[in-house]
C-alpha cells in the first residue's frame, strides 16, 4: 500500500515529466495501488458532498491538460484546512495527458481527503473515454497489455466519484446541471452511484453530468430535451425554482468551453448578480484558443475568477478579475460569454 510519502514522490515525478522525456509514467502496480486507495477514500463520501466550508477553489473541465492542473495548484496553493479544492469532472479525454491528470488528482484526494473533492463528469464513463481518447492514450503510452489494464483500473474509480456538492451550505456545484427529474437535493442524495457504470442506468445521474443551462424566450419553460440527444436544457426559471426550493444562492457548473474560461449564464435582472456560472479550466481546448479559469469562493461569500492561458501555465501570472459578491453588494458586471458545447 502506497504511503503518503510515496504518493508525494509520484506527484513530483509527474511534475518532472513535464520538462524531461526521461521521466517514466508510474508502473501498472503503482497505478493499481493508487486506484485502490482512491476507491477506499471515495467510498466514504456521499453521492452529494455537503459541509464544504472555508475558501474553495472550484475547477472546471481539465480534459487531460496536466499543465493547467499543475499551474492551478501551484498558483493557488496546496490543499490545507483553510484551502480546499473542488473539481467538477471531465478529467480525461481530448487532451494528451489524461493519465497524469487522473493520477495526480487521485494522489491529491488520498493525501488530502478532507480538502480535495472530485465529482463525476460525463467523460468519467467507460463508453465515453473509450471513444474520446483516454483508452487510446493508455495503450499508446503504456503498451497494449499494461495500457488496457491501466485503463481498466483507472475507470474502475469512476463509479466512486460523488455526483454534486453543496459549498458553504449555499452554493450548488455540479458538472452539468439540473433537470425535470432533479428538484430537491434529496433526488441526488438518494442515488446509489456505486453500481452505475453506464449513465443510462440513472436518469438523475444522466442529467447531472449532461445538462446545460439555456435561455428561452418563453419564461414559463422549465426544461427541454437537449440538442445533445441526452440530458436536458434547464431554464432561468427552473434554476431560480431549484435554488429557492433548496435554499441555495447559485449554481456553479462546468461542461461547456467558454472563450474567457467562465460564463455568467444567468444573472438577476435587478441586482445583476449571477446565480448560474459556468467554469472551464482547460486552456486552448482542442486548439480553440480559449482561456481557462477557476472560481475562488472565499469564506465570506465573495467570489473571484482567475483566468489563465496555455502560455501563462509556464511563464506568466494569472489575470485576476474584480472581486464580486453573490450575496449582496458590488461586483464586476462581466459581459456574457458565448459557450461552445463539449
Amino acid at each position: 500500500m502506497a504511503t503518503n510519502s510515496e504518493l508525494e514522490k509520484i506527484r513530483e515525478s509527474i511534475v518532472k515529466s513535464r520538462s524531461s522525456v526521461f521521466v517514466q509514467l508510474p508502473k501498472l502496480d503503482t497505478i493499481r495501488t493508487i486506484c485502490l486507495r482512491a476507491k477506499e477514500t471515495l467510498k466514504k463520501e456521499n453521492s452529494l458532498l455537503e459541509n464544504i466550508e472555508g475558501k474553495v477553489i472550484i475547477v472546471g473541465d481539465l480534459h487531460g491538460n496536466i499543465d493547467d492542473l499543475l499551474h492551478i495548484v501551484y498558483q493557488h496553493g496546496f490543499p490545507e484546512r483553510n484551502l480546499k479544492y473542488l473539481f467538477l469532472g471531465d478529467y480525461v479525454d481530448r487532451g494528451e495527458n489524461s493519465i497524469e491528470t487522473m493520477l495526480y488528482l487521485l494522489c491529491l484526494k488520498i493525501q488530502f481527503p478532507d480538502n480535495v473533492y472530485l465529482i463525476r463528469g460525463n467523460h468519467e464513463f467507460v463508453d465515453m473515454c473509450s471513444y474520446y481518447g483516454f483508452s487510446e492514450e493508455c495503450v499508446t503510452r503504456l503498451g497494449m497489455l499494461d495500457g488496457s489494464l491501466a485503463f481498466k483500473e483507472i475507470t474502475s474509480v469512476f463509479p466512486y466519484l460523488p455526483l454534486a456538492a453543496v459549498i458553504q451550505n449555499e452554493y450548488f456545484a455540479v458538472h452539468g446541471g439540473i433537470s425535470s427529474r432533479i428538484n430537491t437535493l434529496d433526488d441526488i442524495r438518494n442515488v446509489d452511484r456505486f453500481s452505475i457504470i453506464d449513465y443510462h442506468q440513472s436518469g438523475v445521474l444522466t442529467d447531472l453530468v449532461w445538462g446545460d443551462p439555456k435561455k428561452f424566450r418563453n419564461e414559463g419553460i422549465l426544461t427541454k430535451p437537449s440538442e445533445r440527444g441526452i440530458g436536458e436544457y434547464y431554464s432561468e426559471t427552473k434554476t431560480k425554482l431549484f435554488l429557492k426550493t433548496n435554499k441555495l444562492t447559485a449554481i456553479f457548473r462546468a461542461h461547456e468551453v467558454c472563450d474567457e474560461g467562465y460564463n455568467e449564464v444567468f444573472t438577476d435582472s435587478s441586482s445583476h448578480i449571477p446565480f448560474c456560472i459556468t467554469v472551464f479550466s482547460a486552456s486552448n481546448y482542442c486548439n480553440m484558443n480559449n482561456k481557462g479559469a477557476v472560481l475562488v469562493l472565499f469564506d465570506d461569500g465573495s467570489l473571484s475568477t482567475y483566468q489563465h492561458t496555455s502560455e501563462s501555465t509556464s511563464d506568466s501570472e494569472d489575470e485576476k478579475e474584480q472581486l464580486f459578491y453573490l450575496g449582496d453588494a458590488c461586483f464586476n458586471d462581466l459581459a456574457m460569454r458565448n459557450s461552445i458545447i463539449v
